[in-house]
């Protein structure tokens, strides 16, 4: 059970974000820089908690690889987004809030 929770951190969710790029689903900038960096505490997050020889290293570097992968497709939409897109103000502040605290779990996960 602890693996497949492993896989799903290193690979799952690169591959969702890969998904969410391609398919447009993200609205705005603030949303990009929210999946990126979820996608990075996850995986910092399966290497703080697990043993890194748990799984095999070709599947940590899949995680890494896919990650790169969605940070570049994140390049190529980057120009047509806004920062915000936020009718409400609570979206806004909802977008800043998951910033603040991504940022803070990286920092203690490093």
């Amino acid at each position: 059970m602890r693996d497949i929770f492993l896989i799903t951190l290193a690979v799952g969710f690169p591959v969702l974000a890969i998904w969410q790029i391609l398919a447009h689903k993200l609205r705005d900038r603030a949303d990009v820089v929210i999946v990126l960096v979820t996608g990075i505490v996850f995986l910092l997050f399966a290497r703080a908690s697990a043993n890194w020889n748990s799984l095999p290293p070709w599947l940590w570097l899949v995680g890494v690889a896919l990650m790169a992968v969605a940070t570049a497709l994140s390049g190529r939409i980057w120009a047509g987004l806004a920062w915000f897109t936020a009718e409400r103000p609570r979206r806004a502040l909802s977008a800043v809030l998951q910033l603040l605290l991504a940022g803070a779990v990286c920092a203690v996960l490093l």
